[in-house]
């Protein structure tokens, strides 16, 4: 059975500075959130999730790396566990396109209205608590040669469904382990998805 997709659909792209050497454990270099409620004017519908239908991450070495097989070496999508967090800081502001121009001058349903990607740096994080356990892993042992690059993707068609933002929640790119500090590279980050009118769950 084919289920028609509803609400607007948005594509989101951007990439990273030059990023430094030496990228610290637990580092954030993007964020996305879903746009919470207005408690302050509850008698206002209350926005609806995100649905992402697809992710893809591109990693490119600039300058390699002399121990590029680092075992451990990944970026990973993590949530926040804590729907109230700010988002972080630091780093250049992306803004999502609506794919109809209809849709043209729309709410994008981010936080903000706008997603956050690394300069040349980790972003900065205030009071922001990330999951402990990754939504999906992008492997790069072995990748820190000049010139090497690397692509993942994720689409909804082949992994069991989409990623869900509920309002409120945060999207974020971490490395569980740091960086070679030889090693200076660029992330970019496409992202597909659908804002959904009103609020009452990811269904």
């Amino acid at each position: 059975m084919h289920i028609k997709p509803f609400g607007q659909a948005w594509a989101l792209t951007g990439k990273t500075g030059t990023m430094a050497a030496s990228l610290g454990a637990n580092s954030v270099v993007f964020a996305m959130g879903a746009l919470a409620a207005d408690a302050s004017r509850p008698n206002i519908l209350p926005p609806g999730p995100l649905k992402i239908e697809a992710f893809r991450m591109t990693f490119s070495v600039v300058l390699a790396s002399a121990t590029p097989a680092v075992v451990g070496r990944c970026l990973q999508l993590f949530k926040a566990t804590d729907n109230a967090q700010p988002m972080p800081t630091g780093g250049s502001s992306l803004t999502a396109r609506p794919k109809r121009t209809m849709d043209a001058g729309a709410n994008s349903g981010m936080i903000g209205d706008a997603a956050v990607i690394s300069s040349t740096a980790a972003l900065t994080v205030t009071g922001f608590t990330r999951d402990t356990v990754p939504l999906v892993t992008f492997d790069l042992c072995a990748e820190g040669g000049s010139g090497a690059r690397a692509t993942f993707d994720y689409f909804e068609d082949l992994d069991s469904g989409p990623l869900w933002l509920d309002p409120g929640e945060i999207l974020v790119v971490s490395n569980p382990a740091a960086f070679d500090a030889v090693m200076t590279w660029q992330l970019s980050v496409n992202v597909g998805y659908r804002r959904r009118d009103t609020g009452g769950g990811s269904l």
